[in-house]
């Protein structure tokens, strides 16, 4: 029964329906029309608002961004002109712009020395040279070898300075000879770096020779450098250098060093603070790394063309007064010079000789390498100078060329530590021979003294670094001269020859 009521009920809706009017439909239909357009037009302006919320959110993000930069840029403006200070152990204080374009640097050392000889028996001498041998004799006594303050830093990042003046310089005796204190440029250059294979130095500074000579003396391995690099190597000089290092292959390291100089010395060791002979001195050095199956390996090569010719009264010197011009002549004179200072050469007292005169060009070759094999390190040079002896013989005429030839040799081995903090025990072993080339020796007619010298000398020390700032130092010297009347005097000798020293050091460095 409910099946079929279904049915009743659907065939009368259905009867209603196509018995409605055609009008009814057409006002459904219209109802629908307008309802499909309200939803079209309310669609499209949601369209309209949805991109002008996109380009709003563009322009918003845009802005956004050109804000962040702004940020970005004073930040790192700020960052730039900022400055980053502190200290290095060792290194001293230094004071940076944060684009590492810009630094300054400030740090300084002191090296304080203890001396002593043993006792002259001066009694063992005969009596022309007993007053000779009292007057030169070295007493012990505390001396101040080294105080300076240095101040380096760069520039734009390719441009460097250094400026280092020595404040414990004795200056120039009164005439009671007491010191008179003062104080003396050591080094003062500037420097443009091209690249690693190309920088230009100008100022005074030591020229490119040799390994010990240009070894800042804070880093030396005993407390004097050796005698054949005091008497060949040029020390202060005023002039320019091209260098830099480069890689041949892409494997083996090399370094380059060419100079040109005034070779009249430190400023004020140069009249006038200029080159007063008109003689330029020019130096080379090379050194190569090559690569070692075990520990590291470096060769140097070394030359140096200088002249020893006095021109309107001055010529030539040494920062360590080895080779100096003889006023009121036109030579120079030669005079090797230890550690502590005295003359190999003698100092024209009693019966000694005094130095060796020379007047022209020397030139100098030579080589040195260092072999590090932690806990050992081996060092070594050897130089070889041929000096010209012009107008020194009779009548004006030239002498042989006067050969001075020598070398020293190291070995260090460290006990514990490395130099930040450690022990170090070293020795050295040196040679130094002056002759000419002919097989009977050949004096200037105004030196009748002059004969050949040789010097043989062993140095045992030991270094303590403290820490990178404080070092204690003490060597043992002794030295065998030949001849020996030229050291009467210096130290604990029945023969005159042998000479008997000890050197304690202090440096404190910041």
């Amino acid at each position: 029964m409910t099946q079929r009521g279904w049915w009743v009920r659907g065939a009368v809706l259905g009867s209603a329906l196509l018995l409605a009017p055609v009008g009814a439909w057409a006002d459904k239909l219209t109802e629908l029309e307008q309802a499909f357009e309200t939803q079209r037009q309310s669609l499209q302006q949601l369209q309209q608002e949805m991109n002008r919320l996109r380009q709003d959110r563009t322009a918003q993000q845009t802005e956004i961004d050109r804000r962040v930069m702004e940020v970005e840029q004073k930040a790192a403006e700020a960052a730039a002109s900022s400055l980053l200070t502190g200290y290095e152990p060792g290194k001293g204080f230094f004071l940076k712009s944060a684009d590492g374009q810009f630094n300054l640097s400030l740090r300084g050392f002191t090296q304080t020395w203890f001396i002593t000889e043993g006792a002259r028996q001066e009694e063992q001498f005969n009596a022309a040279d007993k007053a000779a041998g009292i007057a030169r004799h070295s007493p012990s006594t505390f001396r101040q070898r080294r105080t300076r303050i240095i101040v380096s830093g760069q520039v734009f990042n390719d441009f460097g300075f250094f400026i280092e003046p020595e404040l414990s310089f004795g200056g120039v005796p009164d005439s009671a000879g007491n010191s008179t204190g003062g104080v003396r440029l050591e080094e003062a250059w500037s420097s443009y770096t091209y690249a690693p294979w190309a920088k230009v130095t100008v100022g005074q500074y030591k020229p490119r020779f040799g390994l010990e000579m240009i070894t800042t003396s804070r880093d030396l391995d005993f407390a004097e450098r050796s005698v054949i690099s005091k008497a060949l190597s040029p020390d202060q000089q005023l002039g320019a250098t091209v260098e830099g290092t480069l890689k041949l292959a892409n494997l083996l390291p090399v370094y380059y060093g060419v100079g040109i100089y005034n070779g009249c010395g430190r400023i004020d060791q140069c009249k006038g603070g200029i080159d007063n002979d008109g003689d330029k001195e020019f130096t080379g050095r090379v050194t190569v790394a090559p690569p070692m199956p075990f520990g590291n390996l470096t060769i140097g090569l070394n030359a140096d063309h200088r002249t020893f010719r006095v021109v309107n009264g001055k010529g030539a010197t040494d920062a360590n007064s080895t080779t100096t011009s003889v006023s009121g002549t036109s030579f120079h004179r030669f005079n090797p010079a230890q550690a502590t200072g005295w003359k190999f050469g003698g100092d024209g007292a009693g019966t000694s000789q005094n130095g060796f005169l020379i007047n022209g060009n020397r030139v100098t070759g030579g080589g040195d390498l260092v072999f590090d094999l932690y806990p050992f390190i081996i060092k070594g040079e050897y130089a070889y100078a041929s000096q010209e002896r012009d107008a020194l013989g009779a009548g004006g005429s030239n002498l042989d060329n006067l050969i001075i030839q020598g070398g020293y040799g190291s070995l260090g081995y460290w006990i514990f530590g490395n130099k930040r903090s450690g022990l170090l025990a070293i020795g050295r072993y040196e040679h130094l021979r002056v002759d000419d080339n002919t097989g009977a020796f050949t004096a200037p007619a105004t030196a009748t003294k002059e004969q050949p010298m040789e010097m043989r000398s062993g140095t045992l020390g030991l270094n303590w670094y403290v820490n990178p700032s404080v070092r204690l130092r003490a060597n043992y010297l002794l030295t065998d001269v030949r001849p020996g009347r030229n050291t009467i005097g210096v130290s604990n000798s029945t023969h005159g020859e042998l000479v008997h020293e000890g050197i304690a050091e202090v440096q404190i460095q910041f």
